[in-house]
């Protein structure tokens, strides 16, 4: 992996042959996507396939990366995920479909090439399909598995429920790192099997259909290699540069982004899934890679027309190409205006792309699309209309039996016949929304006019962000009786779109149009309704239904009550979205986009707020809609946040903020204790033949204590707690996969992995939602307990972590309970953050390995007095359950990187710091010591302390007990980062970024602003110290740890020069 800052020199790229054209094998030409993922492999190996943006940075992939990637993934998923052939004597496929539902970036990509690349068709469904959908695609499609990520497994967990019940195999997929490996040999990595019927369907998308519910489109190996060469660039120039793209890979034009990747060698930016991609959010992803092209929907473009600096950087491009729905010609003309080289992209999901990928030049009109050179095609001339004369085009698919006719009417550029088209209507009757999403109103206009009260109904809704509808009453509506009527018709409405995709679903009342008494809908000679004449009849009411909307005026949302606004925030999002999660399964800390909010969910969210907002006392004086931006759910996504925003509250005094804070402590210590009392004396635990229990093994830390057990001599097994993702069914067990330790350098025999065995688990569910097998044989077996999960995450509030409390709660009664003779013994991982308050206002004396009084420990903060309650938890424990548990809790302070391999996460304080000092010039000066640790070093503490024989301290603190001088470190790093000038005074070095002028990106402690300025001094610099000596007397490691070489600080730094996170 590489930077994305070194990407703008062009490359050798040697280009395939690939030949979709014969039904044969040529030699010396490629056939499928598999073959060219091999080639480019062999070919073109160093050259950046893609890359990935995060919140914290970028990732950069090669063509080698991509290899071993989808070679892994492939593993993964033949070792994991049941495969079988169909059994269907008419199905178009050798093995039976998997579906993946996944968000779009680079993890969707590797598992769907993965399968590719084993004969096994991916059936790539988009994240908004409901329930109903999803289970009709997989029927449909006889799918046998189901792989979903992380993050999409709450909101599928209806489909996930009755996936379950109908016995489909459903599976966690796992996060692109898990399947990259940093300076992997791809000739370790073997070609892929050809494919042996290049018409034999590949890859399943699937339409948003016609009746309601989608149908799978069948994808051969030729189409899809068809697909991916849709480009015409004069130069390698033109050919190169990195194309930022947000179409969504789960249709078949976002397939085009990596397709251009891998056939000509354009590199593909992803934009981070961590919300939806706004229009200022791929601006800056522009600009901090140094993007040549951008490939978008219009909504996007519509929200840059008016920022001036946002033109100017879609002016430097070589092209922005949009396509999925009609670019209005308003916004269109003043892009073109401004200098924007503007791409019309055209196709379907049957027949791939049909525009060529080029940089406009030659006289091109934005507004026709350029037909591929290399498609077949044929064109017939329509009856004119309105003047103008009408084409159809009937595109005939490389392995296709017949043509299939494009349902668009089409007028043509007469500078160009032969190629450049416009679509300006449709034959049917689907509406493309703003989103580029088609929105059938077939099920809303049936239902409404099959109801007595309904004449007629025609939704409308073309290039907007949600349908609306304009209702003919069956007989007359008295003047001022409109709402009454709206009242009557709104259950169906309703029920209409329960049966819909949700971007279809009528938003309120106000999206919907009573036709008055004195207006006659028009209709033809054979009696329908022409849509187009009816949305002219009622231009001016359709565009009120959209500025109500927008301006929020929505009924029955009462004024916000500021003295519980968490909870009036949640009860309108739960009235109003129609969430698929539960209200019961998600609390106000929850991001609402991993809840699986959309686009046009996060409008309607925004809109009601806006109401809401508009009707309170507080903001009677307050422009809402300034205050509630387009932008404000992507900046607050979760209700705690929108209620912080809201209210911009400020804290309380300080007394009463601490004595809050221990009151807070004190509840939850109170309600999450084991009450019931322990049983018969046991003997003491032993570390022979001991089963570890551990939590939180995807984590840097624990990752290396399941390595340091697995290769330990007395460990007979370790046995992991996966937290199953929500609303997804346990899957048990579970084969361990070694691949994530190898993500982070660490190796392990094939004996010790023999060792490791895992479990899916329901962290706050009793029996930890095990069953009753599972869960008597753990408790039965399980010796050792470490219980390491906990979130990274400072900010969210102390009742956010109350399924943290759970979980140790369970964990706790699993080790109280079962019949064993020795006790088991139990090794909580705490933090300095527990004792920094009592630590800063002690003077600088050491904080003794001892239980902490929430009177003076708890602080307000939410990661600090989580940690604080649970060790209160395992105090109470500790003692009410003397006879049958050994309890610990270790406080870890600062670590670093594997000293063995020199990983550290760039997400974290120090490097943030060192990336910061490279845009500034300087280092920071900084006094008092520090303690780092190697991550390596102290799982090897924990597992001594684990593993260990004798009585066992309540406390023990983790740190190293040699301190280093800050200014010793920064000269080590100072002359490896080539950073000559002097450091500058703390305060003053923060000033100076504060005041830069250059990229967020360059800057990222400014993320972090009011920390550095306040608190980091004091944790870092020594104020705060950890005595070890108690933790020394069990740890062989502890005791003889000293300060951190040069060599290993070098390592880290030469680390984040290598994934480009500092400059070299």
């Amino acid at each position: 992996m590489g930077s994305a800052m070194d990407l703008d020199a062009v490359r050798p790229f040697v280009k395939p042959a690939v030949n979709f054209a014969s039904t044969e094998r040529i030699d010396g030409c490629l056939h499928s996507l598999p073959e060219l993922v091999d080639f480019n492999a062999q070919n073109n190996a160093t050259h950046p396939f893609c890359v990935q943006a995060k919140a914290d940075g970028v990732d950069v992939f090669t063509h080698a990366d991509f290899k071993t990637a989808v070679s892994n993934c492939a593993r993964w998923i033949k070792e994991n995920v049941p495969l079988r052939e169909t059994t269907d004597p008419e199905a178009t496929t050798k093995m039976a479909p998997v579906a993946l539902f996944m968000q779009s970036d680079f993890a969707l990509v590797v598992h769907e090439f993965a399968l590719l690349s084993i004969g096994v068709p991916p059936l790539v469904l988009s994240p908004r399909l409901p329930p109903v959908a999803i289970m009709h695609l997989l029927q449909a499609t006889s799918a046998g598995s189901f792989i979903v990520s992380q993050r999409l497994s709450e909101p599928a967990k209806p489909a996930l429920a009755a996936l379950s019940a109908k016995g489909v195999s459903t599976h966690i997929g796992l996060p692109y790192e898990t399947f990259v490996q940093a300076g992997a040999s791809v000739a370790s990595k073997a070609a892929f099997a050809l494919p042996t019927e290049l018409d034999s369907t590949i890859l399943l998308l699937h339409s948003s259909g016609t009746t309601g519910l989608p149908k799978p489109i069948h994808i051969t190996h030729r189409q899809l290699l068809f697909a991916v060469n849709c480009h015409g660039f004069d130069t390698e120039e033109e050919a190169q540069g990195l194309n930022v793209s947000s179409l969504p890979l789960f249709h078949g034009f976002g397939l085009v982004a990596p397709g251009l990747s891998m056939s000509a060698g354009k590199t593909t930016v992803y934009p981070s899934t961590e919300g939806i991609p706004t229009a200022q959010s791929i601006i800056e992803l522009i600009k901090k890679t140094k993007a040549k092209s951008l490939m978008t929907v219009p909504f996007l473009l519509d929200d840059v027309v008016n920022d001036q600096d946002a033109l100017k950087v879609l002016a430097g491009l070589d092209f922005v190409g949009t396509g999925g729905a009609a670019l209005g010609a308003g916004v269109g003309d003043k892009l073109a205006a401004s200098g924007v080289k503007l791409l019309n992209f055209y196709g379907t999901t049957e027949t791939g792309p049909l525009s060529d990928t080029f940089v406009p030049k030659n006289g091109y009109n934005w507004k026709y699309f350029r037909l591929r050179s290399d498609v077949k095609y044929k064109v017939e001339e329509l009856d004119p209309k309105e003047g103008e004369r009408r084409f159809r085009l009937t595109v005939f698919p490389y392995g296709g039996n017949e043509g299939i006719p494009i349902a668009d009417q089409l007028i043509r550029n007469e500078q160009f016949p032969n190629t450049d088209f416009a679509a300006v209507g449709r034959d049917d009757d689907v509406i493309v929304l703003a989103t580029g999403e088609k929105a059938d109103p077939l099920i809303l206009e049936t239902m409404l006019s099959e109801a007595p009260l309904v004449k007629s109904a025609t939704a409308f809704g073309e290039n907007r962000f949600n349908l609306g509808v304009i209702v003919e009453p069956a007989n007359p509506v008295a003047e001022g009786e409109e709402a009454a009527f709206k009242d009557r018709i709104w259950p169906i409405i309703e029920d209409a779109g329960q049966k819909m995709l949700a971007y279809c679903k009528i938003p309120s009342k106000d999206a919907v149009i009573v036709v008055p008494s004195s207006v006659s809908i028009p209709r033809t000679d054979k009696g329908s309704i022409p849509r187009k004449e009816v949305y002219a009849l009622f231009d001016k009411q359709i565009n009120q239904v959209y500025e109500a909307l927008e301006r929020g005026i929505e009924e029955g949302i009462e004024a916000l009550n500021m003295e519980s606004l968490e909870q009036d925030v949640k009860t309108l999002v739960e009235k109003h979205l129609r969430l698929q999660v539960p209200a019961s399964e998600w609390t106000v800390e929850d991001s609402l986009f991993d809840l699986g909010l959309d686009s046009l969910q996060a409008l309607q969210l925004r809109r009601v707020l806006i109401t809401a907002a508009s009707k309170t006392e507080t903001f009677k004086d307050v422009d809402v809609a300034k205050l509630i931006p387009v932008e404000f759910l992507y900046l607050n996504s979760s209700v705690s946040e929108i209620a912080a925003a809201l209210t911009n509250r400020s804290s309380s005094s300080n007394g009463d903020a601490v004595a809050h804070a221990q009151a807070e402590v004190n509840k939850f210590v109170e309600q999450y204790s084991l009450t019931s009392s322990g049983a018969a004396e046991k003997l003491p635990s032993t570390p022979e033949n001991a089963v570890v229990v551990l939590t939180g093994s995807s984590g840097s830390l624990s990752s290396h204590i399941l390595a340091d057990l697995a290769r330990s001599p007395n460990v007979k097994r370790v046995v992991l707690l996966l937290r199953k993702g929500k609303g997804s069914p346990a899957v048990n067990p579970q084969k361990f996969d070694k691949s994530s330790l190898e993500a982070k350098g660490i190796s392990l025999s094939d004996e010790e992995v023999a060792k490791i065995s895992a479990l899916q688990v329901d962290p706050t569910a009793d029996q930890l939602g095990l069953d009753a097998m599972f869960y008597m044989g753990l408790q039965q077996n399980a010796t050792h307990i470490i219980h390491a999960a906990w979130p990274m995450n400072y900010l969210i509030r102390l009742p956010s972590f109350q399924y943290q409390f759970k979980f140790l709660q369970n964990l706790l009664q699993l080790a109280t309970g079962g019949n064993g003779t020795t006790k088991r013994r139990f090794v909580f991982i705490s933090s300095i953050a527990a004792v920094a308050k009592t630590g800063l206002s002690s003077g600088g004396k050491l904080i003794p390995e001892a239980p902490a009084d929430p009177a003076d420990a708890a602080c307000g903060i939410g990661y600090a007095d989580g940690k604080l309650v649970c060790e209160k938890i395992l105090e109470r424990a500790a003692s009410t359950f003397a006879g049958q548990l050994e309890t610990t809790y270790v406080r870890c302070g600062q670590m670093t990187g594997a000293r063995e391999t020199g990983v550290w996460n760039s997400g974290e304080q120090i490097p943030m710091l060192l990336r910061t000092a490279q845009s500034v010039g300087a280092l920071p000066k900084l006094t008092g010591t520090l303690s780092w640790i190697p991550v390596d070093d102290a799982a090897s503490v924990i597992s001594e302390i684990t593993l260990s024989s004798g009585a066992l301290p309540i406390a023990q603190h983790l740190e190293n007990p040699v301190r280093q001088a800050w200014s010793d470190v920064l000269d080590t790093i100072g002359q490896q980062l080539s950073l000559t000038n002097a450091p500058v005074p703390f305060d003053e070095w923060l000033d100076k970024v504060a005041s830069a002028g250059g990229e967020e990106d360059d800057y990222p402690i400014r993320q972090l602003s009011a920390f550095f300025k306040h608190s980091f001094r004091a944790v870092a610099c020594g104020d705060v110290i950890l005595d070890t000596a108690v933790a020394r007397n069990g740890s062989k490691t502890l005791r003889e740890l000293g300060a951190l070489d040069a060599a290993t600080i070098e390592a880290y730094l030469r680390y984040w020069q290598k994934i480009g996170y500092l400059k070299k």
